[in-house]
């Protein structure tokens, strides 16, 4: 099922084996990224939760006890260990959080070792996909107006995905198997 697929090189670097999934909170990278891995038989990480399993506590918890730098220094740490990561034999696909492009240095990091897939959605489809239960576990989006949290949360980094991506996957409407299905023919012969 996997098929045959290309290995890409990531702007003027070596050859990579690295799929980097960001976009906007609600986007399918969390859902998406165990289907593609599994497609392409690679294997898969999420950062947020190897955030939360190095710290040994949830995100809310790390941005209320210690602050929004301090979560986004252990989220660069976690990219960086999963970029420097060599599964024998398999890639790897990576689950970014949201704000991970917010440092100049985990772009360039992003930009030299993965291939990186812009999964788009709209500020409306993401908060439909979130759910309440889900936008409760995410202090950014907590507070009266979650869609406007959304809006502005899009508006700032829509840039930043813009130039780290190497493709863009629209998920608006889209199961995530069919997403899966639409980055797996980027690699395919």
């Amino acid at each position: 099922m996997g098929g045959p697929f290309r290995l890409w090189f990531a702007e003027g670097t070596e050859l990579t084996k690295r799929i980097a999934l960001i976009g906007l909170s609600g986007a399918g990278k969390s859902t998406v990224a165990p289907l593609l891995a599994e497609r392409l038989g690679f294997d898969w990480i999420d950062l947020d939760a190897e955030v939360e399993r190095a710290a040994g506590e949830p995100i809310a918890e790390i941005l209320a006890a210690r602050g929004e730098p301090a979560f986004r220094d252990l989220e660069s740490m976690a990219l960086e260990a999963a970029l420097a990561r060599e599964p024998e034999g398999r890639g790897l696909v990576i689950a970014c959080g949201g704000g991970i492009l917010g440092s100049e240095r985990n772009r360039e990091r992003i930009r030299e070792s993965a291939r990186t897939v812009w999964l788009r959605v709209s500020p409306e489809a993401a908060l439909e996909r979130l759910g309440a239960e889900e936008r409760a576990k995410r202090p950014l989006l907590r507070g009266s107006s979650p869609i406007a949290s959304l809006r502005a949360l899009l508006e700032a980094r829509s840039a930043l995905y813009a130039s780290a991506a190497q493709h863009v996957v629209d998920t608006e409407n889209r199961s995530a198997g069919d997403v899966a299905r639409s980055i797996q023919a980027l690699w395919a012969d």
